[in-house]
């Protein structure tokens, strides 16, 4: 692999790690940032491209041997990563990979892949730390289908990132842009209806519903929810029964726990079906 010793502060190949806690890269800079050997592990193992690695000279010999070859190693003493990053960093190693588009929703989306495949998406999820956990949960579910819908964080944030162990990499991450038209496009060329979680009343109790099929459940933001049209187009809606004059849980634990519940749901002989219009009468 190509290696650079760098002595100067300067030097523009440590551009992508330059002020790191205040200066998140966006999806129009084409980079995001994995810190510490777990999430630079995660991103060589994950189908984004390697940029380049920042390695504190400290730790050479302990991290050098897990970056590919051909990917620049950057290799500085350890008394100037501080200077580098801008915080405090101990775990010795850096990774700059390169953003791919996120897939829009259309023919290369395919079909379900399995009679009872669960997908999620999220909407006006804004929390990084929120959608982390989500996605950490979509991974250890095996929920692999996640669309990211209207003001949602970014999902390859470094906050996101950290909190999702790196597992954001793993998801295959889509875009909607229109999410009502994409909500009819699953149902109606997929066949993947759509349940909505939901505070309302007048929804199906979680622990009443069942499904049959391909679902997308639908998270909204942990404040306000989903909105109220996104509610009306989904096929179902469901809610948790609140105890102790609770009103509401975290997003993120709130998620988990509808999640693992349709994920490992496999056609209950009773309850309220969730995957059609009818169950919305």
């Amino acid at each position: 692999m190509p290696e650079f010793q760098v002595t100067s502060l300067d030097d523009p190949l440590l551009e992508p790690f330059r002020g790191i806690r205040n200066r998140n890269w966006t999806e129009h800079s084409g980079w995001f940032i994995a810190e510490g050997p777990l999430l630079v592990e995660r991103l060589i193992g994950s189908p984004y491209p390697l940029q380049s690695v920042l390695l504190d000279q400290k730790y050479y010999a302990h991290y050098a041997a897990m970056v590919p070859d051909g990917v620049p190693l950057l290799i500085v003493d350890h008394g100037m990563v501080e200077s580098i990053v801008g915080f405090h960093f101990h775990r010795g190693v850096l990774g700059c990979g390169l953003r791919q588009p996120l897939p829009l929703l259309d023919e290369s989306f395919l079909a379900p892949t399995g009679r009872q495949e669960t997908l999620l998406c999220t909407v006006g999820v804004q929390d990084p730390e929120n959608l982390g956990g989500i996605l950490r949960s979509c991974a250890g579910l095996g929920i692999a289908r996640v669309i990211i819908g209207p003001q949602c964080a970014d999902p390859l944030s470094r906050r996101v990132l950290r909190v999702s162990m790196g597992n954001a990499l793993r998801l295959q991450l889509y875009r909607s842009r229109d999410l009502l038209h994409d909500l009819h496009w699953l149902r109606t060329r997929r066949g993947i209806p759509s349940v909505a979680t939901t505070l309302a009343s007048d929804a199906v109790p979680l622990e009443q519903a069942r499904r049959d099929g391909p679902l997308l459940i639908l998270i909204g933001n942990e404040r306000y929810g989903l909105p109220t049209d996104v509610q009306a187009a989904a096929d179902a809606r469901v809610t948790m029964t609140m105890e102790l004059e609770t009103d509401s849980l975290n997003a993120a634990v709130a998620a988990g726990i509808v999640l693992h519940y349709f994920s490992r749901l496999a056609g209950a002989a009773q309850g309220t079906l969730v995957s059609g219009r009818d169950d919305l009468k």
